[in-house]
């Protein structure tokens, strides 16, 4: 999973891949291939709801508020980049640990 986060200048990105299922979930596992986070989300990706979803999803995760996070590319895909205001081995320790 260490692959999936990385140091940036305020904070850390995280990748990520998302998925659409019946509930909110993050995180929803880690997939070894593309090397990413996964997040379910029950939110259609329609004018921007899944994204504003996804950020307040893993906002209340890290326990930041949502202006510490942003969706830094793919903000029209499945895989994202997602800045949190956090240092990488705080947030590594926190999805490896729940």
């Amino acid at each position: 999973m260490d692959d999936a986060v990385e140091e940036s200048n305020e904070g850390c990105i995280i990748h990520i891949k998302v998925r659409l299922g019946k509930s909110n979930i993050f995180p929803a596992g880690y997939d070894e291939w593309r090397k990413r986070v996964e997040i379910e989300i029950n939110e259609e990706p329609v004018k921007g709801r899944a994204n504003r979803k996804i950020i307040e999803m893993v906002a209340s995760f890290f326990h930041v508020g949502q202006d510490d996070v942003e969706i830094v590319y793919g903000k029209k895909s499945r895989e994202k980049g997602v800045r949190v205001k956090k240092k990488k081995e705080e947030a590594l320790s926190l999805l490896k640990n729940g």
